[in-house]
């Protein structure tokens, strides 16, 4: 133990530089600065992890809505579109394979017996609400 102290003893002092131990407004500020760097960063990312994703049902409700302006051919066309893309939606999610599946292959089915017809049977209000219908199944 003795051994210790006098080697501790022997030891050259730390050397720090001057005024080091010093509070400096520069410092707080910059550690501040630093701070709010970082905070903001984490909200932006936290803003990206966390930002929600439209509905499909609201991103449907867009489309048709949009699509009542058209001419019925169109908007039969539109709804179409819509349809194919609703399918493919669905078959990239495992776990919404069964009746709803059937139901917009259905949908898909009757629009496109329909579509290139001179005058469509179809009315396209009703298909509407299919489609909103087959929307809310997926829930």
């Amino acid at each position: 133990m003795a051994a210790d102290a006098d080697f501790i003893e022997k030891l050259r002092p730390i050397r720090l530089p001057a005024g080091f131990e010093a509070f400096d407004l520069h410092g707080a500020l910059a550690v501040f600065a630093l701070a709010l760097l970082a905070g903001l960063l984490l909200s932006l990312f936290a803003r990206l992890v966390t930002a929600p994703r439209p509905s499909r049902r609201r991103e449907a409700e867009r489309a048709i809505a949009e699509a009542r302006t058209l001419a019925r051919e169109e908007r039969l066309l539109a709804q179409s579109r819509l349809v194919l893309r609703l399918k493919e939606d669905d078959g990239r999610r495992i776990r919404n394979r069964g009746s709803v599946r059937r139901h917009l292959d259905e949908l898909k089915l009757k629009i496109d017996a329909e579509l290139y017809r001179p005058d469509p049977a179809l009315d396209p209000d009703a298909l509407d609400r299919a489609i909103l219908d087959a929307l809310a199944a997926r829930r």
